[in-house]
């Protein structure tokens, strides 16, 4: 039982690290964009459908590294978080057209596509230290199948915290929308203007 001790440590650490992960600032802003959009209501949908894509992007990683043997490309990882800084930006002013329109047609019931959120998973898990994260301590382990259960553990991980961030997100705002439609579409532009701000923050400190 303790020469398993290294190894059940090894594997929580990847799933504490996944739950970590999640509440990154950049991850935050754009869930919480996207997911803002129709007041909430479907912000869990928006949080598990973001938190597949970010899962696909690390095992893709994962594969490369651990299976194939392929080593990331040098600038990869400063592009992807250009892209994540100019996707961050996107997020916001689609999110303040979004509450404009709704505003000048009185319309509360449209909402983002899914895939939306997918995408923006997806080049959330290519940048920063997601790959890092779940990818490097897995290349130390004996044999690749171990190093690819430690990151579908980050990813479980992961997934679990952003779909309790979804949660949170939908009953906090359906709650403000009760109580008052001007106090929801404040909220909800403070969530588009945190978007914006920190991608033109990422992009000025890239």
């Amino acid at each position: 039982m303790t020469d398993m001790l290294p190894l059940l440590s090894f594997l929580v650490l990847g799933f504490s690290a996944g739950v970590i992960h999640a509440f990154d600032a950049d991850h935050i802003a754009a869930v919480s964009g996207i997911g803002g959009q129709d007041g909430g209501r479907h912000s869990f949908r928006f949080a598990l459908h973001w938190g597949f894509g970010h899962g696909l992007a690390v095992i893709a990683v994962a594969t490369m590294v651990l299976v194939a043997g392929t080593a990331i490309p040098t600038g990869f990882s400063a592009y992807a978080e250009a892209a994540v800084a100019w996707m961050l930006i996107a997020i916001g002013v689609m999110t303040f057209l979004h509450l404009w329109r709704q505003h000048q047609h009185n319309v509360h019931r449209s909402r983002p596509h899914s895939y939306n959120a997918t995408l923006v998973g997806l080049v959330h898990g290519s940048a920063g230290s997601a790959p890092l994260l779940a990818v490097i301590p897995a290349a130390g382990m004996a044999s690749p199948a171990l190093g690819m259960l430690h990151v579908l553990l980050f990813n479980a991980g992961l997934i679990m915290a952003m779909a309790g961030v979804g949660a949170l997100l939908r009953r906090g705002l359906y709650a403000a929308g009760r109580y008052h439609r001007a106090l929801q579409l404040s909220l909800q532009s403070a969530l588009a203007a945190f978007a914006t701000g920190l991608g033109v923050f990422l992009l000025s400190a890239h």
